[in-house]
């Protein structure tokens, strides 16, 4: 009999203004060496769904899943030069 896995799904979180949305990427600025989020949500405008992406400060953030729920959830960095990279783990000053 074959199992059968939910294709992936970001988890889901609470932005500061009681906006839920999809975890898509936690994001570090090199410069300064805060983190961001990247979010994701739908919402209703004179009638039509409008998808949202906004990036918002990671203290903004309040996780509704169980924690590891976003461990998949991909870390990247932004770099001084403003390129784009994966996080290898380290925080460079």
């Amino acid at each position: 009999m074959p199992t059968h896995r939910a294709p992936y799904a970001p988890p889901i979180a609470s932005l500061a203004d009681g906006t839920i949305g999809h975890l898509l990427a936690w994001e570090l600025t090199e410069a300064d060496g805060s983190w961001g989020a990247w979010v994701s949500w739908v919402h209703q405008t004179n009638g039509r769904p409008v998808h949202k992406i906004v990036t918002v400060r990671a203290a903004q953030l309040t996780p509704l899943e169980q924690p590891e729920s976003y461990s998949p959830v991909p870390r990247r960095v932004r770099g001084r030069d403003g390129r784009i990279r994966p996080w290898s783990g380290e925080v460079t000053a």
